[in-house]
């Protein structure tokens, strides 16, 4: 007997399964497949090598045991063939659950295909001198045809449904039957080489090391499974909806696993990621860099787990630094209808985390999604005004107390839907701040500003200036002067017409580049103002520091000055300070006539509010200052 061939065989998948079986695993279907794909590949060669053993004794054996053996080893043969065809079927059935019912049909073929084979006659030869056996025949000939049929399958389903495979996945398996049609067409015209066997198990081998093996699934710094893993696992886990499981997600501040001197935050971290890969009942994988997320799929260990997160954060309050983790916890996972999404969910809400201890530990829910989901759905208006030039800018005049009339007013910012409707700014400017689309629409306003300034003549109606909101994003855009600059000199627009509010900055960092952009724009042309003074997020060491002409009451702290004995005198007191400077005031949120008169009365140099004015559009406003400024 010639079975050097099927012996390499049985070494090789020998060797992998050493290697297989101590790496940590997923649970994945398209992983147990194969595994049931290795397993009749190694039956396959035993069987080929005990067929070859029965045809040299057949003398002294029953014929139809000889017979059994030989047809069980060609059967075997094209059961790994349909191993391979569900191994990719799996796969197309994530995405497309009405697959599964493809998958009974290629093994219903199969069935049909082996009762065929072992029903039909089979012809045994051997030329001993040639050292040389094989058999053909009906039997053989129903083998080579279901082998065919599952080929085309697999074929058909690698090219058709490619979309649902992973490009590795599907040429790894490109290369397997390939190689098994391959070494056929070599058996079938030369007897003596019986590679056909050896064929299935190297397809096998090459699968395992392009694709299956638990290496590939594991991240080397923290033993734990990596991104790769999770999406093929969540994949699995979201398209079973009767499947229940469950998430905890853990986030690290300035985490780098980058270097060999490794800060302390990635020593506490890997100290934690230990503790995941002792958790019994829990698949643990490393996201990105800072981000582990725990699945389990049963309840009771989600809840013990997270209770312990919430105790060890609870005891580690006054230990905790910058660098602490964050906890959530997802106990419905399904709110969101893909595992990629449930990424997205978890960034979102970490996003909205907040400053003290406790909210290191949050439980997301479908109220998270729905918020989540809410400032999509603004991103995207805000994306469709841009292109669609449904971002308008309205007026709110500003009174000149010592010329008494309007000779300015504030420009805001507003969105129109496709219905026509008005978005207001607190709908969409915080969420336009926190992806930077603000940028976009601040120098939207910017041009259409200049633009209506220009071609309606507003210094004819009175108008020295219009003041411009810039948020704190825009004020740490390096590029705001150079592009401020460009839009106005495009217009031929006076700088003098153009007073920029700003607010305090986050950050030194952010504070540097804005006193750097308003040195240019001021040396220009333009002048500033200091906005929302009183709220907080401005003081008046903030208005030494800052180049600006003009500092705003905000409405609180004018309204204040009415209800509050104290307030008035802060304000007073403030008022008195900032005109000693040299600088405008302007009080906002004056809605009565008392009010102004009071305004008034403290010599407040400018004056805006409801009182006059609510915010217009560019024609109302034009006819409003068409009919006020023209009573002076």
């Amino acid at each position: 007997m010639n079975i050097k061939v099927q012996c390499c065989g049985v070494v090789l998948l020998a060797l992998l399964a050493m290697i297989y079986g101590r790496q940590r695993k997923l649970k994945l279907t398209a992983s147990r497949v194969f595994l049931g794909c290795f397993y009749v590949s190694m039956c396959s060669l035993a069987m080929d090598i005990l067929s070859l053993a029965a045809i040299a004794y057949r003398e002294k054996l029953p014929l139809l045991f000889v017979e059994f053996i030989c047809k069980t080893y060609i059967i075997l043969l094209v059961l790994v063939i349909l191993f391979a065809v569900v191994y990719i079927a799996t796969s197309v059935a994530f995405h497309l659950p009405d697959y599964k019912n493809n998958i009974i049909a290629y093994i219903v073929f199969f069935i049909v295909d082996t009762i065929l084979i072992y029903a039909l006659p089979i012809s045994i030869h051997e030329k001993v001198e040639e050292n040389l056996a094989w058999t053909d025949g009906p039997s053989t000939y129903v083998a080579y045809f279901g082998a065919l049929v599952l080929i085309v399958i697999n074929l058909v389903q690698l090219f058709l449904y490619k979309k649902y495979i992973y490009e590795r996945q599907r040429r790894t398996v490109l290369i397997w039957m390939f190689m098994w049609i391959a070494a056929a067409c070599i058996q079938i015209f030369n007897k003596e080489l019986l590679v056909v066997g050896f064929a299935c198990a190297l397809g096998v081998t090459v699968v395992f090391f392009q694709f299956e093996n638990p290496e590939l699934n594991l991240d080397w710094h923290t033993g734990l499974f990596n991104y790769v893993a999770y999406t093929r696992y969540g994949e699995q886990l979201y398209s079973d909806d009767n499947k229940k499981f469950y998430v905890i997600a853990v986030m690290f501040e300035n985490t780098t696993w980058q270097n060999e001197q490794d800060s302390s935050g990635s020593v506490e971290a890997q100290r934690i990621f230990d503790i995941f890969l002792e958790i019994q009942g829990v698949s643990a994988f490393k996201i990105t860099e800072n981000e582990v997320l725990l699945l389990f799929t049963k309840e009771e260990r989600a809840k013990a787990v997270w209770n312990s997160c919430v105790e060890w954060v609870s005891k580690e309050e006054a230990n905790m630094s910058q660098k602490r983790p964050s906890f959530y916890y997802v106990e419905d996972p399904r709110c969101v209808s893909s595992y990629s999404e449930l990424l997205e969910l978890l960034q979102y809400a970490s996003l909205q985390k907040k400053d003290s201890i406790m909210e290191h530990v949050q439980t997301v829910d479908s109220s998270t999604v729905a918020q989540m989901i809410s400032e999509r759905t603004m991103i995207q208006q805000i994306l469709s005004a841009l292109e669609e030039d449904r971002v308008v800018v309205y007026y709110q005049p500003i009174f000149s107390v010592e010329e008494k009339r309007f000779t300015s007013a504030e420009a805001l910012v507003r969105i129109v839907d496709r219905e026509g409707n008005i978005i207001p700014p607190g709908a969409f400017i915080n969420i336009a701040e926190n992806n930077g689309m603000i940028i976009d629409i601040g120098k939207r306003v910017f041009e259409k500003v200049c633009h209506f300034f220009q071609s309606s003549k507003l210094e004819d109606y009175g108008m020295h200036y219009i003041e411009v909101n810039l948020s704190v994003v825009q004020c740490a855009d390096e590029k705001l002067a150079d592009t401020y600059i460009e839009v106005m000199n495009s217009m031929e627009m006076d700088p003098r017409r153009i007073n920029l509010e700003i607010t305090e900055s986050a950050s030194l960092r952010a504070k540097r580049i804005l006193i750097s952009n308003m040195e240019r724009m001021i040396e220009y042309g333009i002048h500033f103002s200091l906005d929302d003074f009183g709220t907080g997020q401005s003081n008046l060491n903030y208005i030494v520091d800052m180049p600006v002409k003009i500092v705003k009451f905000d409405r609180e702290m004018t309204q204040s000055y009415f209800a509050s004995d104290k307030a008035r005198y802060v304000m007073e007191a403030a008022m008195h300070m900032i005109q000693g400077m040299g600088l405008k005031i302007v009080a906002e949120g004056v809605e009565t006539e008392e009010q102004y008169k009071k305004m008034e009365e403290m010599k407040i140099d400018f004056i805006q509010g409801y009182y006059f004015s609510r915010p217009l559009p560019e024609q109302d406003f034009l006819e409003f200052l068409r009919r006020e400024n023209t009573k002076v």
